[in-house]
């Protein structure tokens, strides 16, 4: 994350844009409890010589962001299917011919 994300993150909710705790790597090295708490209220950016160094998520939020990049990629791989498919629709093949050549 560049410096500049950074500042978008560090804006006040009521400016319109998220705010997220930040934490030193020192801090986290000596109250790693408190910054886990932190965690599971909010992501906490860990910061390094003054910069973003990563950013903790509780589990259930990182999985929602998986499952969410995951979607995303699958959108995009069905518009490009489609486009394809635009472009030649002589190259679709029937549903039946596929799965019969898989053994369904």
């Amino acid at each position: 994350m560049s410096a500049s994300g950074l500042a978008l993150m560090e804006q006040h909710p009521g400016n319109g844009g998220p705010m997220f705790k930040t934490t030193s790597v020192s801090e986290l090295r000596n109250d790693l409890a408190k910054v886990l708490k932190e965690v599971g209220r909010e992501p906490v950016v860990v910061m390094s010589r003054s910069r973003p160094a990563a950013v903790l998520v509780d589990p259930e939020t990182f999985e929602a962001l998986i499952e969410n990049t995951e979607t995303l990629s699958d959108i995009v791989e069905g518009r490009l299917a489609l486009a394809k498919y635009l472009e030649d629709p002589s190259r679709a093949k029937d549903a039946e011919e596929v799965f019969a050549r898989l053994g369904y």
